[in-house]
């Protein structure tokens, strides 16, 4: 008899949780198929049973904000952050939520938190940029932040210097060696961001840049860069538009070498809520500041497309396609007009509340369009780089930057044919 019981009682509860678990697959499909109110009620449902399981509170947190349930959904959201910290998609979810909440401190300083992050996206960090701008707005300002960095570097090839011999003129000349050395780099951003009109799709958005890397010993290849880059974005919930100009300046030693102006309009396009397509095109004029008549001056051309996938919470994956032109607007230089064809792909992974790793390769080919009667020939580049960087955070908006890249270029020119690596490790602080 006792032995039927417990028979009878292992089979209820293996049925029980089988509904349960039924229970929990449909909702999911509703969630994916954006039914958001039939998948709350049945995650509301069966929550009990998975309250220590991340995935199904970060479900139930979206279910419930998307149907106006914000406090569920708060609960929800914090229980994922005590279970999985370096959850990056969950804390801006936390910081949408503490928007709705009427939390405008609580929902800037998650946003901020996000935004500390150098690895996310350019077009995630759009979208908390313009969240940030509507956060502002509520509170009757406009928002500011900086971001300041430090840096180290070894470069094993500042002067593209030649792997070997090559022939020009019909006769062997000697390769080029390589300039070697190191340098301090210090890099600084200001953002100013203010939403505008009454929907709040709207953002303006200034940014200033300021870049400067002195060598130690080759002081003629220190560099100074200045930017602003003031931008329009509208954004709708399928897609962003970003309308940006840029104006900038570079001196290469203590002498000014190139000014530039940029306009570049891009299209964020959402597939779905973890595949986004990025359309891009840039137009660049370059004012190369120079005594030679031989002017590089040059129009530019570029038209681009990514593909981005978010992989989990914790993670992502890009491929970028490039197309981009250059011709010279005077002179007689034969490196100045090209095509370019460029492929590249970035992995982000989020490992620990703390600590990031990323990941980027690329494949550039680089056809000049002149022909070079020293060379004999019309020069065609293929270059691969690769780097990976890591990334730790510390107290006090304070982070850990360490970065490693290789660059190999091949070319039917030899004097163009190099290789070099080069090594960083440096802080950043958020303001």
């Amino acid at each position: 008899m006792i032995i039927k019981l417990l028979f009878a009682l292992i089979i209820s509860v293996s049925l029980a949780n089988a509904s349960v678990s039924e229970e929990y697959n449909s909702a999911i499909k509703d969630y994916k198929n954006k039914n958001f109110k039939s998948s709350y009620k049945k995650l509301k449902k069966i929550y009990l049973k998975y309250l220590s399981n991340a995935n199904f509170n970060f479900y139930l947190g979206r279910s419930a904000f998307e149907t106006g349930n914000y406090e569920v959904a708060l609960a929800a959201f914090e229980r994922v952050e005590i279970m999985d910290a370096a959850n990056i998609a969950n804390r801006l979810e936390m910081a949408r939520t503490y928007f709705m909440l009427k939390m405008y401190e609580d929902a800037e300083l998650a946003f901020k938190d996000v935004l500390e992050n150098p690895n996310i996206p350019k077009n995630i960090k759009n979208n908390i940029q313009l969240s940030l701008s509507r956060v502002s707005k509520v509170q009757q300002k406009s928002f500011t932040y900086a971001q300041v960095k430090a840096a180290i570097i070894y470069d094993s090839n500042i002067n593209y210097g030649s792997i070997a011999n090559y022939t020009y003129g019909g006769s062997t000349q000697p390769k080029v060696n390589n300039v070697s050395g190191t340098a301090s780099e210090l890099f600084a951003n200001v953002t100013n961001i203010y939403d505008i009109g009454r929907k709040n799709d709207y953002m303006v958005k200034n940014i200033f840049t300021l870049y400067h890397k002195d060598y130690i010993k080759s002081n003629s290849y220190d560099i100074n860069y200045l930017s602003y880059s003031p931008s329009l974005l509208f954004k709708k919930t399928k897609y962003t538009v970003d309308l940006k100009l840029g104006f900038d300046l570079t001196t290469l030693g203590n002498k000014s070498f190139l000014k530039s102006f940029t306009f570049q309009p891009q299209l964020d396009w959402r597939y779905s809520n973890t595949l986004k397509g990025i359309y891009s095109l840039k137009y660049k004029l370059k004012n190369f500041v120079q005594s030679s008549n031989d002017s590089l001056d040059a129009n530019h051309f570029d038209i681009g497309y990514g593909l981005q996938k978010i992989l989990s919470p914790r993670s992502y994956m890009q491929t970028n396609i490039n197309i981009a032109t250059e011709r010279k607007i005077r002179g007689a230089n034969v490196n100045v007009d090209y095509n370019d064809y460029v492929v590249n792909v970035t992995y982000f992974k989020q490992i620990s509340s703390k600590f990031g790793v990323n990941t980027f390769g690329q494949i550039r080919k680089r056809n000049y369009k002149d022909y070079s009667s020293g060379f004999g020939s019309t020069r065609s580049d293929l270059s691969k780089s690769a780097n990976i960087s890591l990334d730790y955070k510390m107290k006090s908006a304070f982070r850990l930057n360490l970065k490693a890249s290789y660059e190999k270029t091949n070319s039917n020119q030899g004097r163009y044919s190099y290789d070099k690596y080069i090594l960083s490790a440096g802080v950043t602080k958020t303001f």
